[in-house]
């Protein structure tokens, strides 16, 4: 019988969750079956690597020999999801959880920011706007240039004090908007970009001080939300 692709698959084997780590962009394009040869060209790498790192893929359990047309072999992902207890990459892993995707995103919106620096013009400014709880920060509506890049760079960071509540109740709300966006679909049309929510209790070192750091190349006013 002829393997097919599960819903979800529960991973506990230490090579594999280190390759679902490292090799995440990769494994992205074996959704539906696929030939190494094609999936080389979008991630610049020669063919030959990529049937070499589809093969190793295979041996941890990721990948699965589809099918063959002709001399093509196409893989396709064992699974839509892979499931990774935290005990077996824990934190201080170098691919561990949330630190291998902390290092990543960091990685990903520096490069991107420094594309959004170089494409900027003249008059970008930082803003940061301090204030306590009775005198919120506020950030001043300068009239920022606005950046002819088509996905620029976007940080936006707010440090207040909230009872533990409020704060579950703000993270989940942040992270259903990228639900909705989600549920939106891929759109053809459309170019990859990233969107991400961090959450986490800032250092008490001076509790009293409250900040506001935008640093956008969006312009000033940024753009709101048109709900239907």
């Amino acid at each position: 019988m002829s393997q097919i692709q599960l819903d979800s698959l529960q991973m506990n084997d230490l090579a594999a969750a280190r390759a679902l780590r490292q090799d995440s962009k990769f494994l992205a394009h074996f959704i539906v079956p696929l030939s190494p040869s094609e999936v080389a060209p979008r991630l610049g790498m020669a063919a030959n690597l990529a049937h070499h790192h589809a093969r190793k893929l295979v041996d941890v359990g990721l990948l699965f020999e589809q099918s063959r047309e002709g001399g093509k072999v196409l893989y396709q992902l064992a699974a839509r999801e892979f499931r990774v207890s935290s005990d077996l990459l824990p934190p201080e892993d170098e691919a561990g959880n949330g630190s291998a995707n902390m290092r990543g995103l960091s990685a990903g919106f520096l490069q991107a920011y420094e594309r959004s620096w170089r494409n900027m013009n003249e008059g970008q400014e930082d803003v940061y706007g301090f204030g306590t709880t009775e005198r919120p920060a506020h950030l001043n509506q300068l009239s920022y240039p606005v950046s002819d890049e088509a996905y620029p760079t976007h940080s936006d960071t707010l440090t207040l004090r909230l009872t533990p509540e409020r704060f579950q109740q703000l993270a989940r709300s942040l992270s259903a908007l990228l639900d909705e966006a989600q549920a939106e679909g891929v759109r053809e049309e459309g170019t990859a970009c990233t969107l991400a929510v961090l959450v986490f209790q800032a250092e008490p070192s001076q509790p009293e001080q409250l900040s506001r750091n935008q640093d956008s190349f969006l312009g000033w006013p940024p753009v709101k939300a048109r709900r239907s």
